[in-house]
C-alpha cells in the first residue's frame, strides 16, 4: 500500500510541479507533493525490512499529506471567495463585461467550494483513516518480528522475500 500511494502521490507531484511552474503556489504544491511521495516510498523499504518505526513514519506522512491538500483547498477558497480570482480581474478591466458574468463567477464560487471542499474531505476521510491504519500496524510487525524464526526474518530483510 505504501508503495502504490507513494508513486501515485510521486506521479501527481510531478505532474503538479510540471504543469504549475508559472504559479507559486504550484511550485509549492508540487515541491510538497514530492517530498511525501519521497518519504512514503522510503519508509515503505523501511517496512519491507520489518522495522516497526516505519509505522509511526507512515502514519505521520499521511497527516502531512493531509494538512498539505487542507491548506492548499482552504488557499483556494479563500482566493476564489474574496474576489482574487480571474473574474476580478475581468471585472476591472471592463466593468460592462464584468457584469455580464456575474451569474457565471457565482457558479464558478459554487463550484470552487464543491471541489476544494470534497478536497478537504477526501484528506481528512482518507490521509486520515490511512494514517490510522499505519499507526496500528506497529504492534502487529513487532509481534511477527518476535514470533517468527531468525532465518526467516533474516531471508525477509534481505529482499528475498516480500
Amino acid at each position: 500500500m505504501a508503495r502504490f500511494d507513494g508513486w501515485g502521490v510521486g506521479v501527481f507531484g510531478a505532474l503538479t510541479l510540471v504543469l504549475g511552474i508559472t504559479s507559486v503556489s504550484g511550485v509549492l504544491m508540487g515541491v510538497a507533493l514530492c517530498a511525501v511521495a519521497s518519504v512514503e516510498l522510503w519508509s515503505a523499504r523501511r517496512l519491507q525490512r520489518l522495522e516497526w518505526k516505519s509505522t509511526r513514519v507512515l502514519g505521520v506522512n499521511q497527516l502531512a499529506l493531509a494538512g498539505v491538500l487542507i491548506v492548499y483547498a482552504s488557499w483556494r477558497i479563500y482566493h476564489e471567495m474574496n474576489g482574487t480570482g480571474e473574474y476580478a480581474a475581468i471585472a476591472a478591466s471592463n466593468p460592462d463585461l464584468g457584469q455580464m458574468l456575474g451569474p457565471v463567477e457565482d457558479l464558478t464560487r459554487m463550484i470552487t467550494l464543491a471541489i476544494y471542499g470534497g478536497m478537504i474531505a477526501v484528506a481528512v476521510f482518507a490521509q486520515g483513516g490511512l494514517a490510522m491504519y499505519y499507526f496500528t500496524r506497529e504492534k502487529y510487525v513487532r509481534a511477527y518480528v518476535a514470533e517468527t524464526p531468525e532465518w526467516v526474518i533474516a531471508v525477509q530483510k534481505a529482499g528475498s522475500i516480500l
